[in-house]
């Protein structure tokens, strides 16, 4: 029996030894699909090219609304384009320098693009506000229209992304566009009011609904990028308890330098150095306690690593 001594607390969790019972079982989004990909790429162009038909409308029509939808369709295009290079980059295996992969590059997108939504919701903000004093003119009609359009071409790039949800990458994307179709709806309504009764100032008011939209969105996103990042254990994972159900597994003296974190959404990684009894085999124990993991985290990359007790440090 091969039982070796690891000093570091924290490994990558993909090397695996035979003798040491350890193992890589990978789970997360591994398959990427050309036609996704595709999809994304069409969803991509799209909602650009409609971004810049809102601009211009908003531009247009005075209506700060629309400019403020547009705002939102920009990280749109930010979302997607982090999605698109993300199902590109993620499937390039790992090298000499980036043993895990790149899968990281897709959380550092998202943190980039979720700053810029909360500067470009600020920005709508101060403008909505200064606009409440103002007497601007709104043309309702053209607004309407291209609110209108806005909302139909992001529904149809959601049912286009929709049939993709297995992927993790696809799904954010997908949860993006639908809360700018919100927006569009808020422009709709503004729209509708200010044709209807003339309160130009509903345009402002939904400017602000949409900036708090951006808002609330962007947060969620830099939250948890700033948890994958600081390698915070999983969502939901709680390791006090994970650690007694380790100590559960019959061979299993003692546990430590169990560490939990998150390599992408969706993809965790879990290692831990266990202590065996001196009547049990470390295959035997190891395979027990990595079957342990893999089923309450199926997916995940799990290393174990077994010592005997002479073997611990004081």
């Amino acid at each position: 029996m091969s039982v070796h001594r690891h000093d570091s607390d924290r490994g990558h969790g993909v090397q695996g030894g035979g003798d040491q019972g350890g193992g890589d079982q990978s789970g997360g989004d591994h398959q990427h699909s050309p036609t996704a990909t595709r999809q994304l790429g069409w969803a991509l162009v799209i909602t650009a090219g409609f971004m810049l038909v809102e601009a211009v409308g908003g531009l247009l029509t005075g209506s700060l609304a629309l400019l403020a939808d547009a705002g939102h369709m920009l990280s749109d295009t930010g979302a997607l384009a982090v999605a698109l290079m993300a199902s590109r980059w993620a499937s390039r295996p790992p090298d000499s320098r980036q043993t895990m992969g790149y899968q990281r590059a897709e959380v550092l997108g998202a943190g980039l693009n979720a700053g810029a939504l909360l500067v470009l919701a600020v920005w709508i903000t101060v403008e909505a506000i200064g606009r409440f004093g103002e007497s601007t003119e709104i043309l309702a009609g053209p607004m309407l229209v291209v609110a209108v359009i806005g909302l139909a071409v992001n529904l149809g790039i959601a049912g286009m992304l929709s049939g993709h949800g297995h992927s993790l990458n696809t799904r954010a994307a997908m949860l993006h566009v639908l809360g700018d179709a919100l927006g569009s709806v808020g422009a709709l309504i503004a729209g509708g009011l200010i044709l209807w009764r003339g309160w130009t100032w509903v345009d402002a008011a939904a400017s602000i609904m949409i900036a708090l939209i951006i808002c609330v969105g962007a947060w969620r996103v830099l939250r948890e990028v700033i948890a994958v990042l600081m390698q915070a254990a999983p969502e939901g994972m709680n390791v006090p308890s994970l650690e007694q159900e380790i100590l559960a597994v019959e061979g299993v003296a003692s546990v430590h330098a169990l560490n939990a974190w998150t390599l992408k959404p969706g993809e965790d990684v879990i290692t831990v150095h266990i202590v065996i009894r001196p009547d049990t085999t470390a295959e035997v124990v190891s395979d027990g306690v990595r079957k342990l993991l893999m089923s309450s985290h199926p997916g995940a990359h799990v290393t174990v690593q077994p010592e005997l007790p002479d073997a611990v440090c004081c």
